[in-house]
């Protein structure tokens, strides 16, 4: 492992890292992390910024639930603990379907179903369940609709944030100067997603790299590109980052050879954006902790 080697995490990773518990990750992800110097470990802005999103949705749609199901009740107050205890009750065995029922209702679309949304939102509400048993419907609904449902948010991304800090480096915007050559190999790298985004729609496939994740790929590049980096290992298990690499360095290959680029105007260019994303390799998490024990 060559000194200036970075291991970038992925959203997913992240994920389950973080929530290993809750998801019965294998610890060993954990470990793998552990494993890592801070300056090894790295997360893009970009990729803190949609776990933080995550967060945020799933604690908006359990405000929704709670909404639904007890503010909207105005008898809450006249029931007895263990009359609560029995909505409560009712709520946690029936999450998953008032979890839909909230998504069509009032996201239409915005938010994808099941996944850790719905995993985190649950583990949300079974944490308020003490508060909502000892609050008055007045204190709900300032809690749950006003100021204190956002100090309650700030905090707990605070602290994920924190745990995240003390093991590895934050990546926020890195400042690069550009010239021509920078923008011709970008420009090559984009027509190359931009092929396989195609391929993709041409099998009628319903899930392609969003464009956060093109952004990632870019950045990475240009990152390589600045000699930020030697070697980067983009942490994921989204396979699409793995064939969308592929993808990018075969359209190079195509015009490095002539086949795209028969005047052959951005040969040198291409050579050199090849060069750099060979030093870009994807794993996905498993694979690492296997080789790891090795």
């Amino acid at each position: 492992m060559s000194q200036n080697e970075a291991f970038f995490l992925d959203t997913n990773i992240l994920i389950k890292w973080i929530y290993r518990e809750i998801l019965n990750e294998n610890p060993a992800v954990e470990d793998f992390i552990d494993s890592l110097s801070k300056g090894q470990c790295v997360i893009l802005h970009i990729n803190l910024r949609e776990f933080e999103t995550i967060i945020y949705d799933a604690y908006n749609i359990t405000s929704h639930v709670i909404y639904e199901k007890i503010l909207s009740k105005q008898d809450w107050d006249k029931l007895g603990v263990e009359d609560k205890l029995r909505v409560l009750e009712d709520i946690r065995k029936n999450f998953e379907q008032i979890y839909e029922q909230i998504l069509t209702k009032y996201y239409n679309g915005q938010i994808l179903p099941g996944g850790i949304r719905q995993i985190l939102a649950k583990r949300f509400f079974i944490e308020l369940e003490g508060k909502l048993i000892d609050s008055n419907l007045e204190a709900l609904r300032n809690h749950i609709a006003l100021n204190q449902r956002t100090d309650d948010l700030i905090d707990y991304i605070s602290g994920i944030e924190n745990t995240i800090r003390k093991n590895c480096t934050i990546l926020n915007n890195i400042n690069l100067l550009f010239n021509d050559d920078i923008i011709k190999e970008n420009q090559l790298i984009y027509e190359g997603i931009s092929k396989y985004i195609r391929n993709l729609k041409s099998k009628r496939c319903n899930k392609t790299p969003s464009r956060n994740d093109q952004i990632i790929f870019v950045y990475l590049f240009l990152l390589l590109r600045g000699r930020i980096y030697d070697k980067i290992v983009f942490i994921t298990d989204d396979n699409d980052f793995e064939r969308m690499h592929n993808t990018v360095l075969n359209h190079l290959k195509d015009i490095i050879n002539g086949n795209a680029n028969p005047r052959g105007d951005f040969k040198e260019s291409a050579i050199e954006a090849n060069d750099i994303l060979r030093k870009l390799v994807i794993k996905g998490i498993n694979d690492l902790i296997t080789q790891q024990k090795s």
